[in-house]
């Protein structure tokens, strides 16, 4: 299988990191510009997120079968579907917030933000280590623990 998983998931990465820091930047500069492109960032990293869910869904049935240890493969997988799990909270809050239907509550959506993106991280650190540390998806790369 084509390894698309590693190279999809940049794109939620950067999207949902710029709408975190969209957000932060709006509670003190130009607010309504910054909550919009932020709404918009945070719509287009959330649907990339789902992509990069279902590809790495896709990528991990190859992977378990290349020798890459399983606790590996499954805390990535944990905490990737928290990430997804986070940003899916802050869009429906920011998308209610935007048609009118709850009051903005921008302390809680900063700091979800902020909690997304440290989880994110983290999650991108193992995706990481599965590729470089044990050859996830790489083709003649043999498995060698750490």
């Amino acid at each position: 299988m084509h390894p698309i998983h590693p190279m999809l998931v940049h794109f939620p990465i950067a999207l949902l990191s710029a709408a975190v820091f969209f957000d932060l930047l709006g509670s003190k500069w130009r607010p309504e510009d910054c909550r919009v492109a932020s709404l918009y960032t945070l719509v287009l990293g959330f649907a990339g997120a789902g992509v990069s869910v279902i590809s790495g869904g896709m990528a991990e049935d190859a992977v378990e079968h290349s020798g890459v240890p399983e606790r590996a493969i499954e805390l990535h997988e944990v905490l990737g579907y928290a990430t997804f799990w986070i940003f899916a909270a802050l869009s429906g809050l920011r998308v209610a917030a935007w048609l009118g239907w709850i009051r903005e509550q921008g302390m809680i959506a900063r700091l979800l933000g902020i909690a997304g993106v440290v989880v994110m991280l983290v999650a991108s650190y193992y995706g990481g280590s599965l590729v470089y540390d044990y050859g996830a998806g790489v083709t003649g790369h043999s498995v060698t623990a750490p």
